[in-house]
This record gives C-alpha cells, sequence and structure tokens, in this order.
C-alpha cells in the first residue's frame, strides 16, 4: 500500500497533451479502437519502457542524461540530448504550443495563432526559475483535475464495459506517437530519479513504482478518452469541449484553468529539458539555450499536427532504442549503483 500515494502523485505529474489532447481528440474523431490503442501505448509499451527507465536508475544510481555521460563520455551526452530533444521538442509543440494556444484562445479569447506564443514564452518564463509562486499555485490546482475528471466520467454515464476488440483498425502511427510520448521528454529522467531515491526501499519496489503510476496514467486516460465518447464533443481540444458540456459555462471555465494549470506544470519542467539538452549540444548558456529551444518548438508547431505525430512517432522508437541499449548495457556489465 506504501505505493499508492506515489503512484497516483507520479501518474498526474505525467498528464500532458497525450492524455488530455491528443487521445481526447482522436477518439472524439473516431480514429479506430482508441481503448486499445490506450492499452497498448500506456499498460504494455509504457510500461515496459518506464520499468526499464526505472531499473536503470535503481540499478546504477544516476538519472539517463548523466548515466549517458559516464557510459559513453561527452559523444553519449550528446546522442542522448539528441534523442530526447527528437521527441521533446514536438510534444511541447503539441502541448505547450497547439493545445495550451487553443485553451487559452478558449478561456480568454485571444486568437489562435497569438496565444501559442504568448503560452510558449509564459511556459519558458516558468522553466527559467521565475514565477515561482505562480507556478506553486498551479501546482496546487492541478490537484483538482483528477476529482473533476471523476465527476465528468459519472456525469457522462461512461461507467461499463470497455471493449478492446472489434471496434475498428488499431492506428499504430497513433500507437506510435503516444510511445514517443512516453519515451521522450522528462519521463524517463523522472522514472529514473524517482526510482534512484525509492531504490532505498529495493530496486524492485522502484520498479513496481513506476510500472503502477504508468498503469494508472493508463486508466485516466482511459477515462479522458471515455467522457469524450459519451459526452459527443469535437476536436480540437475535445477534453475542455466535453468540461462546458458537462459541468456548464462555469464548471467548464473552472476545468479549463485547472487543465491549462496542468499544462504548465508540464511544460515548465519540459522546456527545462529542452534548454539543458540544448545546451549539451551547442555549448550554450541557459538563456541563449532556452531561447533557442522556444523557436524550434514554436517552428515545430507549424508543421501540422499529423506531420508532429509522425515526428514524434519516429523519435520515440530512437528514445525507446538508447532506452533498451542502456538496459541491456548495464545488464551485461553488471554496472550498479556505488
Amino acid at each position: 500500500m506504501w505505493m499508492v500515494l506515489p503512484a497516483i502523485s507520479l501518474a498526474l505529474v505525467h498528464i500532458a497533451g497525450d492524455n488530455a489532447g491528443v487521445v481526447p481528440d482522436a477518439a472524439a474523431s473516431g480514429a479506430g479502437n482508441m481503448y486499445l490503442v490506450i492499452v497498448l501505448s500506456y499498460m504494455v509499451f509504457g510500461s515496459l519502457m518506464t520499468g526499464a527507465s526505472a531499473w536503470i536508475g535503481a540499478r546504477s544510481g544516476y538519472e539517463l542524461g548523466v548515466l549517458a555521460r559516464r557510459m559513453f563520455g561527452c559523444n553519449g551526452k550528446r546522442i542522448f540530448a539528441s534523442a530526447v530533444l527528437g521527441v521533446s521538442i514536438p510534444a511541447s509543440a503539441l502541448t505547450g504550443g497547439f493545445f495550451a494556444g487553443w485553451l487559452l484562445a478558449l478561456l480568454t479569447g485571444i486568437p489562435q495563432p497569438l496565444a501559442v506564443p504568448l503560452c510558449l514564452a509564459l511556459f519558458s518564463f516558468l522553466a527559467a526559475g521565475r514565477g515561482a509562486e505562480l507556478l506553486a499555485v498551479s501546482n496546487y490546482a492541478s490537484l483538482l483535475l483528477l476529482p473533476l475528471l471523476l465527476a465528468m466520467f459519472f456525469l457522462a454515464g461512461a461507467p461499463g464495459p470497455v471493449t478492446l476488440a472489434g471496434s475498428g483498425d488499431i492506428d499504430w502511427l497513433m500507437v506510435l506517437a503516444l510511445v514517443g510520448y512516453n519515451a521522450g521528454g522528462m519521463r524517463p529522467a523522472l522514472a529514473a530519479e524517482a526510482a534512484t531515491c525509492v531504490s532505498k526501499k529495493g530496486g524492485t519496489k522502484a520498479v513496481y513504482l513506476a510500472v503502477a503510476a504508468k498503469l494508472v496514467e493508463g486508466l485516466l486516460t482511459l477515462a479522458m478518452a471515455a467522457i469524450v465518447l459519451h459526452s459527443g464533443t469535437h476536436a480540437p481540444l475535445a477534453l475542455a469541449g466535453a468540461g462546458y458540456a458537462l459541468l456548464g459555462p462555469v464548471g467548464g471555465s473552472l476545468f479549463g484553468l485547472i487543465l491549462f494549470a496542468t499544462f504548465a506544470n508540464t511544460m515548465a519542467p519540459a522546456m527545462m529539458v529542452n534548454a539543458r539538452q540544448t545546451a549539451v549540444i551547442t555549448g550554450l548558456g541557459f538563456w541563449p539555450s532556452l531561447g533557442l529551444a522556444a523557436a524550434a518548438v514554436l517552428l515545430v508547431d507549424q508543421l501540422g499536427y499529423q506531420t508532429i505525430l509522425r515526428i514524434m512517432a519516429a523519435g520515440g522508437l530512437v528514445m525507446a532504442g538508447f532506452i533498451a541499449y542502456t538496459a541491456v548495457y548495464l545488464h551485461k556489465y553488471g554496472v550498479k549503483q556505488s
């Protein structure tokens, strides 16, 4: 029982544009059997990669970026940084650009093309360590996401059997893109760092915690897809539309604000990851690297939704391969925590 609350907490930290944006919008557009896509992406492949990242952290005592340098030198760290950015930049473009921009436009009436750079400027500001009080308020506000999702789940009449077969073809591009979300950015590093801390209780328990958190995240994502399917809302940002449909104008606006706070909680550390990995590759300081990362995110946001998903699918495969190779290397050579 000691891991229940930590697993839920880790799952909530992981909630981002894939859970609250990509999956609900795909469900609203009728993209095959989204329930099966979620199970494959989060509960099967996502759990495997998260468990591997946690095992790496528990085994070595280091997060992936540090371990890459210790194992392969400076070139290894640059390769790792490139692999991370290959997923983190397009993921940030979707979460912090496309979805956060739509949400800000919905809440304030600001035109969406203007809302996107405003969101990225805010998230970069938070990533730089400014506005700590604002980020703290955002963290506390996002805790309301879970009870509101549960309320919407029951108001939509969503409880019932989940069909995993016979509801249409599996969208494998979507599966790979969601695997990319799970493999890139801060998620493997967070799993490895959490496992490093929890490994004091035993390496196996650390892996169990990471996998449990990914399973909880998968359940929450299933709930979001079910809410959208039963409320009949449409993309873009169908989950926010479901908030208005089920909770009314005031409740919908409150849900939108909490969803934006959740995106902010994800994007602040994501932009920090982008800046630090850019600094590894370019050798520049933090501020120039943050500016380059923000510009890259804004540029990728212009490529179009499906193109970004394809980039993430390819980058996710590379990152998954790196995690698998690192795990095999540690197992083969018996490198353990010092």
